[in-house]
């Protein structure tokens, strides 16, 4: 009897090689958390010699990772959803109903990437540090990062969608 292969998943084009590095860093980033996290409660609680500052980095870890992580939450759709309204409404009611959510959602980023613009451009002025001593830019710029990416995330995998007439 002879071996029949399945065929192999489509391997990313070169569209989703974003979707790859985005993964890479928010995975390489929850590795650090971890492997930090896992450092400290060692040294604190089995050796009694807290590491200086890392207390203060694991927070600062956890916020990238949140902000950066936003465009996997709408490209994995693992977002909270409630569909009670949406589902009890006509296709075309709930067509226009889910981009008008959208269309809040995209604005609503697009805001959050023009006030913290001003508040990184404010950070570099002043030249403002982190309790770490690192730039405070480099934290506060993985906000509109993330929201960039996650207002890209949206069109192409929600808005788009919908306009095109295709069930998301």
């Amino acid at each position: 009897m002879d071996h029949v292969e399945a065929p192999s998943a489509p391997r990313p084009a070169g569209k989703d090689r974003l979707a790859v590095v985005e993964r890479f860093v928010i995975v390489c980033l929850f590795l650090a958390l971890a492997a930090i996290g896992c450092l400290q409660i060692v040294n604190r609680h089995g050796l009694n010699l807290p590491i200086w500052n890392l207390e203060q980095l694991l927070p600062q870890l956890f916020i990238g990772m949140v902000f950066l992580g936003l465009p996997l939450v709408y490209r994995h759709r693992a977002y909270l959803t409630v569909d009670v309204v949406p589902d009890s409404l006509p296709a075309r009611a709930r067509r226009l109903y889910r981009l008008g959510l959208w269309a809040a959602t995209e604005l609503f980023l697009a805001a959050l990437i023009y006030t913290t613009a001003d508040v990184v451009s404010f950070q570099l002025e002043i030249n403002a540090v982190t309790n770490m001593g690192y730039p405070a830019a480099i934290l506060t710029a993985t906000l509109p990062v993330g929201a960039a990416l996650a207002l890209w995330r949206i069109w192409r995998g929600e808005i788009r969608p919908l306009l095109r007439g295709d069930a998301p």
